[in-house]
């Protein structure tokens, strides 16, 4: 038994303190798993974080400790979605999922990571982040044993042995493990630009990722050769130097990738598709990045300056090649 003091409730923002006493208090999951709550605020039972509970939803395969859990996580399939979000007039059929929606439109990023910089709306979302720096890596895949430091990573490697794609794109009728990624190239919004360089992103995550490649800062490292980068994902794709691992394979050729973007990059070859347009000359792009590099040819920018003899390049890549053969 667990013995704490204050609780986030299921339903508050902000809730009041509680007057419990101690001997009054078990500490559980909620069946969100966003929460810590207690039992005797009566939260409908604890989520079984291990999924060997004996109650199992009928529809997901969902396992819980207890029954009163399994008739609250069964609601999630329900019809029903009574929770609407003001803004955009999403539904939801809890309201802390349209709470948790809602950061999307407020922007709010609360929670800090000490260590890079990175900033999240939910703390249970900072906590999971955390891991990369850790290296811990709880869950694993019981097909090929490899660890991830989230569930959700865990369920999106699952499908790579199931070959499932959940997620419908209503433009163009293709299938995706992750859908939002995949709109922008629909939608080109960029909501998110770089004050250094004039980059423009989809995702915050991503803009404040790539400012890393700004400060320099390389939070990751490899403990195998002691490598530094500055994301994560940079360093999970070197690891595969290390183990020679290509997990993502061209269908059309069988050419193997060590990134997926790399593929869906690669599969364009094949569908000669060129979602990404010039505005002042009209020419057509496979990768968002090429378009990006290509628009500076009309601009004259060169954002990336080499410290060391002043010099100005238009790509990261040239100035790194620059400073190899010119500094090193």
């Amino acid at each position: 038994m667990c013995r704490f003091y204050i609780c986030t409730l299921q339903d508050q923002v902000d809730p009041e303190p509680l007057q419990i006493k101690e001997d009054q208090i078990d500490l559980y999951y909620s069946p969100d798993q966003e929460h810590l709550v207690l039992s005797s605020q009566k939260v409908e039972g604890s989520f079984d974080p291990d999924g060997i509970g004996p109650y199992s939803c009928s529809t997901c395969g969902e396992s819980f400790s207890d029954l009163s859990s399994l008739k609250f996580h069964q609601q999630t399939h329900q019809d029903e979605k009574p929770y609407s979000c003001q803004t955009c007039l999403k539904s939801f059929g809890r309201r802390d999922s349209l709470l948790r929606h809602m950061i999307t439109h407020t922007g709010e990023r609360r929670y800090s990571c000490q260590i890079c910089g990175d900033r999240f709306g939910l703390n249970s979302h900072l906590l999971r982040h955390m891991r990369t720096h850790t290296g811990e890596k709880p869950f694993s895949c019981q097909v090929c044993l490899k660890s991830f430091t989230q569930s959700n990573s865990l369920t999106d490697h699952m499908r790579i042995h199931t070959g499932e794609k959940p997620y419908s794109c209503k433009e163009c009728g293709k299938r995706f493990v992750h859908l939002l990624r995949h709109m922008i190239t629909h939608t080109g919004e960029r909501r998110y630009s770089c004050q250094i360089c004039g980059d423009r992103f989809g995702l915050n995550s991503h803009l404040l990722r790539h400012m890393r490649t700004h400060t320099g800062e390389k939070p990751f490292s490899c403990q195998v050769c002691l490598k530094s980068f500055s994301q994560s994902n940079s360093l999970t794709d070197h690891m595969r130097i290390h183990t020679g691992e290509k997990p993502y394979s061209c269908e059309e050729c069988g050419k193997r990738f060590v990134q997926r973007g790399a593929l869906n990059v690669h599969m364009r070859t094949h569908t000669g598709e060129k979602p990404f347009s010039c505005s002042m000359c009209g020419k057509g792009f496979s990768a968002s990045t090429s378009l990006l590099h290509h628009i500076r040819t009309h601009t004259g920018e060169k954002p990336f300056s080499c410290k060391q003899c002043g010099k100005r390049f238009s790509q990261n890549s040239n100035l790194m090649s620059h400073k190899r053969s010119s500094h090193m």
